[in-house]
């Protein structure tokens, strides 16, 4: 994107003045120019799509962005020099609060994006990226991913979020050892699947967003997909098993059932139709369309393997050939 690219060359040109800036300076001359530079229009009136100073429980952020009627996205920013660390618990904290599911914090030069709902985890591991705009390239690549404003009105925004997550979380993930490999207690998985078994593996915090984010009935349906998912699984005796987020559940493949390697696919929540995403490569989405007629809508690139996307049929059966596929690729069968 030439105005994105050009934008940032200009700021770089004078980050002598900016690291003498406060911070009304560093919102005026660094952020305002990258969000235009990105698709979002701080001057309609109708719109309101910028909103400064935008009050939240317990305090206020610096930015929300809203896309049409609905919040998008909460940036928070501080002076060129400063330390982002001191200030990430406070903007996620906001966002949990809100509701928002995406914050960026940011100084000018540095931009964090992190996931305020993972659960049970420190601030710091809610990163799922970070950005030095001196490295032009990358930075160009990655606000377009996570900030263009098309991108986040259409949910790739969120969707490239959350591979970028996944990604993080596989290479943080530490290998087992041989020696303290665990087999998987029969309780744990034998015997059929069931709603209400289901339900009992979603946490109380994710229990309680989706009802009150979502229709009871769109959560029956969602977690009956999900028990018919696993219960496909089971007939195929694959090493999969369902983690749950506030809006999807993905199916990870784990070693001996116990330690979680990667996410081979998951069902989201907020699309309608429920969508499934598998991570496969384009092409061989391609070939089985050709082979067994199985449709897909969407594919985000990505390094070692695509996310394909589906719309969920009544009969999940009929995407076998897809979830085999990909399963066979990610054990190495």
């Amino acid at each position: 994107m030439h105005d994105l690219r050009s934008t940032i060359a200009h700021i770089i040109e004078h980050k002598q003045h900016l690291a003498e800036a406060n911070e009304a300076t560093i919102q005026q001359y660094v952020i305002l120019p990258i969000l235009r530079a990105l698709g979002w229009d701080d001057t309609n009136l109708a719109s309101m799509e910028v909103l400064p100073e935008y009050a939240v429980p317990g305090g206020q952020v610096d930015y929300a962005l809203k896309v049409g009627q609905k919040l998008a996205l909460f940036l928070e920013c501080k002076k060129w020099n400063e330390s982002l660390d001191k200030h990430e618990d406070q903007i996620v904290t906001y966002a949990v609060k809100a509701g928002m599911p995406i914050v960026g914090l940011t100084n000018g030069k540095i931009w964090r994006f992190y996931f305020s709902w993972i659960e049970g985890t420190s601030v710091s591991d809610r990163i799922f990226c970070e950005i030095d705009i001196e490295d032009r390239e990358a930075a160009i690549s990655n606000l377009e991913k996570y900030l263009l404003k098309s991108n986040v009105a259409s949910g790739e925004a969120e969707l490239n979020a959350e591979i970028a997550l996944e990604e993080r979380e596989k290479a943080d993930k530490p290998k087992p050892s041989p020696i303290l490999k665990q087999t998987v207690a029969p309780s744990e998985f034998s015997g059929e699947w069931t709603v209400e078994r289901i339900r009992n593996l979603v946490s109380e915090e994710i229990r309680d967003y989706h009802e009150a984010n979502f229709s009871e009935e769109r959560c029956n349906v969602f977690y009956k997909t999900v028990t018919e998912t696993q219960n496909l699984i089971k007939t195929k005796d694959w090493r999969l098993k369902p983690k749950f987020r506030k809006k999807s559940c993905r199916f990870w493949l784990t070693d001996k059932g116990v330690t979680q390697v990667k996410s081979v696919f998951g069902i989201h929540l907020q699309y309608d139709p429920f969508t499934l995403h598998v991570r496969i490569m384009k092409k061989d989405a391609e070939e089985l369309k050709r082979q067994c007629g199985c449709e897909f809508y969407s594919a985000i690139k990505n390094e070692s393997a695509d996310y394909v996307y589906y719309n969920i049929p009544e009969d999940l059966s009929t995407l076998l050939p897809v979830l085999e596929f990909a399963y066979n690729k990610h054990t190495g069968n």
